[in-house]
């Protein structure tokens, strides 16, 4: 069960665990003054009020008045979402930091990620590793590769619940390869199939599996094709759950710091599923929306690991194998970003600064979604129209708001 009170998020010292699901209630949420002895016998069946109100939908019945104490229905504290929508989560964690050589910093997005569970989680529960990869001669792989099992020994053996790799690292402006370290020349680069083999070189992919990748660095590496595809066949290789990545030429980690924030309560404290609130994250980080589009690659059907790392080998479920889809996720405003695509802050005819209309359907175009804006100093036109692939529009705004397009459509294992 839980450690922390659903509703309100206390640890109080009489916690009701519910016989129905890991949730457990507090006290103060009951209207309880005192607990009553009987309370405790073991023939008392426990159901929080989240699980009587799931029981009222599956049976279609009246509402119906919850009771702790026979005779006398309980008044509830707290506000109404929380009886469907909050949880505190008690699994354990583990926040595996990769950064290559020269990248280090002091209050790092991982670092963030850590402190913001630390008042929610015990040591036992939370666990930080941070290693500094460099390698960029045969030399420093080989010391690379002693490395990498050796974290793989202090992990062995441990079930977590959430496992989330952090990747930080240089990509190259004119083809997409990463930066594996440095040898006496400088600067190592390599493909990006060779960099994730290496940095995740046996036994250490094993932590991948069903974990969630977030890969820091530019857009080189999707910009390119062929590192593009090279980024995928590693993803399929290594499964991840979700593997994250960023499309801004200049990837600046600050802007992520409220995502990850929030990314830590949503899914890590409160328990929803990544993908199912992964909107609601991006409506708050500010800063990120106006500074990258982000790719979300997600493979589904991926059996929980029973044994640890070095004993299992990844089952798959026959009935459903695992299959992965890819999406991209851009941020559109009608007279900024029409259909995602980024307008210049200036006219390109007159200079004007930040001169746009809002956008009008261009009746003329091929294309029926395609828009239309013009600059209000010299009325020079711009036309847009969204990306040619399946698409969702994520809000209800005219004006703002994300576009979900699916760029790796769903595809079996």
């Amino acid at each position: 069960h839980n450690q922390y009170c659903y509703i309100c998020h206390d640890s109080s010292k009489c916690l009701f665990c519910c016989d129905f699901c890991p949730w457990v209630v507090c006290q103060c949420c009951l209207g309880l003054e005192e607990v009553k002895p009987k309370l405790y016998a073991s023939d008392i069946k426990f159901r929080c009020p989240s699980c009587h109100k799931l029981g009222e939908h599956m049976v279609k019945c009246k509402l119906s008045p919850y009771y702790v104490m026979l005779n006398t229905p309980t008044t509830l504290a707290g506000v109404c979402e929380r009886a469907s929508k909050a949880l505190v989560c008690t699994e354990s964690i583990l926040i595996l930091h990769l950064m290559c050589v020269g990248m280090e910093v002091c209050r790092s997005l991982p670092k963030l990620l850590h402190m913001t569970l630390e008042e929610y989680h015990t040591a036992d529960l939370l666990m930080y590793e941070e290693a500094i990869f460099d390698f960029g001669t045969e030399k420093k792989l080989h010391h690379w590769m002693k490395m990498a099992g050796q974290l793989h020994a202090r992990l062995e053996g441990q079930n977590f619940g959430h496992k989330i790799i952090f990747v930080m690292v240089h990509s190259v402006v004119m083809h997409g390869d990463l930066f594996a370290g440095k040898d006496e020349d400088g600067d190592v680069t390599m493909m990006v199939g060779d960099f994730m083999d290496y940095i995740f070189t046996p036994p250490l992919n094993e932590v991948v599996y069903r974990s969630t990748l977030f890969m820091l660095t530019c857009s080189h590496v999707v910009r390119f094709e062929e590192s593009f595809t090279a980024m995928k066949k590693s993803i399929m290789h290594l499964q991840p759950e979700y593997a994250i990545l960023f499309t801004t030429p200049e990837f600046i980690i600050a802007t992520t710091k409220l995502f990850a924030m929030a990314y830590s309560i949503q899914v890590l404290i409160h328990g929803h599923s990544f993908l199912d609130v992964f909107h609601d994250l991006l409506n708050i980080s500010l800063d990120l929306r106006m500074h990258t589009d982000m790719l979300v690659f997600y493979i589904s059907g991926l059996l929980a690991p029973k044994a640890p790392f070095s004993l299992r080998t990844p089952t798959l479920d026959v009935a459903q194998p695992p299959s992965i889809v890819g999406y991209q996720y851009l941020w559109y405003h009608s007279h900024q970003h029409p259909w995602g695509k980024a307008l210049p802050m200036g006219c390109l005819r007159c200079g004007a600064v930040c001169p746009w209309s809002q956008l009008k359907c261009h009746l003329n175009s091929m294309h029926p979604k395609a828009q239309l804006t013009t600059c209000l100093g010299c009325n020079l036109e711009v036309y847009s129209e969204p990306l040619p692939m399946e698409y969702k529009i994520l809000q209800d705004s005219k004006i703002f708001g994300w576009i979900r397009y699916t760029i790796w459509p769903r595809e079996v294992l």
